[in-house]
């Protein structure tokens, strides 16, 4: 009996014991942290929040959306401050277009024990107030880059054609037309479609819808080429003949690459003399291009043709 009362007297006063061990260490840590630190000062990014905005109002100015807030205090206490718990709430409710002021201080914000508030900055807000206006706007597609070598971009179509633009009164009224985000031009010739996103262009605007489907083709690029003075001959006939004139001139449009290389000689332009007989004859030219190829322009139109020997 002795022996156990001996026991339970010993456990109750070793757990005494370490009950005041864990006191007097954490007293002492709290101490450490909080008193033997030097204060540290730190900078935050506190968040803007708008609360209560009318709904025929909305903010048109930039660059409002944080500000710095400069706390002193225990460097280990600073460690745990979160940026969004010093939230500055701006409250809009019954507000009207035109100028706000709003003033910050540390009475602005609510920071932990033992950190105070050294500087705000900006430690005045001045807001922009605009009335909102509604428009239906046409979508204009923007590319970047260059299309390949030989190309161009054709068969431009954004669907929707239009959308609905809400902002601003004083940005929406200014503006014609609704860009894309710009659609980067790549691989070769052919028919794209993609999903888009529209560009408010760092602008408080918004899009309904705020995304559309634009189709376009990758073409072999159109040019237009001359040539003068092209001799005119008959084909394949063995027989005597004068041509009045004996040249022609053509303008010529059709794909780049194609026209570039495109020679005109005697199979391409050519008189068609079979089967005629002898004497004064009124004819059109003959002409073998490829099929990317048309003539815009021909002179003359038609030409005499004075046989006096049929073919052999």
């Amino acid at each position: 009996m002795k022996k156990a009362w001996g026991g339970l007297i010993a456990a109750l006063s070793s757990n005494l014991g370490l009950r005041i061990f864990s006191l007097a260490f954490a007293v002492g840590l709290w101490l450490f942290v909080n008193v033997g630190q030097k204060p540290a000062e730190w900078p935050f990014q506190a968040p803007v929040e708008f609360r209560n905005i009318p709904a025929d109002v909305m903010v048109a100015n930039q660059g409002v959306d944080q500000v710095e807030v400069r706390l002193i205090g225990p460097p280990a206490v600073l460690s745990t401050v979160d940026a969004d718990s010093l939230k500055v709430v701006l409250d809009l409710e019954g507000a009207r277009p035109g100028n706000s002021t709003f003033r910050l201080g540390p009475d602005s914000f609510s920071p932990p024990r033992g950190v105070r508030v050294a500087r705000v900055t900006p430690a005045v807000i001045n807001l922009r107030l605009d009335s909102v206006v509604v428009r239906l706007l046409p979508v204009t597609v923007r590319f970047v880059g260059k299309p390949p070598s030989g190309h161009n971009v054709a068969q431009v179509e954004a669907s929707p054609a239009t959308v609905r633009v809400r902002g601003p009164a004083n940005e929406v009224n200014r503006m014609a037309s609704v860009d894309t985000q710009p659609i980067e031009l790549e691989g070769k010739g052919g028919q794209f479609k993609k999903e888009v996103r529209l560009s408010a262009d760092g602008k408080f605007l918004s899009f309904s819808p705020d995304r559309v489907t634009v189709s376009f083709r990758l073409q072999e690029e159109l040019a237009t080429r001359e040539f003068s003075r092209v001799e005119v001959k008959a084909r394949d006939f063995t027989g005597k003949y004068t041509v009045i004139p004996r040249s022609v001139y053509l303008r010529l449009s059709g794909p780049k690459p194609i026209l570039d290389r495109l020679q005109i000689g005697a199979d391409q332009v050519y008189l068609d003399l079979k089967n005629l007989k002898p004497g004064n004859h009124s004819l059109q030219l003959s002409l073998k291009l490829p099929a990317e190829i048309k003539v815009l322009e021909q002179k003359p139109d038609r030409f005499k043709v004075r046989i006096s020997s049929p073919a052999t």
